[in-house]
């Protein structure tokens, strides 16, 4: 691990934007990855993945 106390409060706030923009953009990757597979589950077993999730609405 680092050690972050060489920065100055700058260098820090400028490090934590970008790491809170790595964060959102893995996180967008992860939620199309995890879409496509659900996806290719309900296609194996012959369903639309609609018909999965008419049943979870409240």
């Amino acid at each position: 691990m680092e050690d972050f106390s060489r920065y100055s409060v700058e260098e820090l706030q400028r490090l934590r934007a970008q790491v809170e923009k790595e964060i959102a953009e893995r996180r967008k990757d992860h939620i199309h990855e995890a879409r496509r597979e659900i996806q290719a589950i309900a296609q194996r077993y012959g369903f639309a993945l609609s018909d999965l999730l008419d049943d979870l609405a409240p």
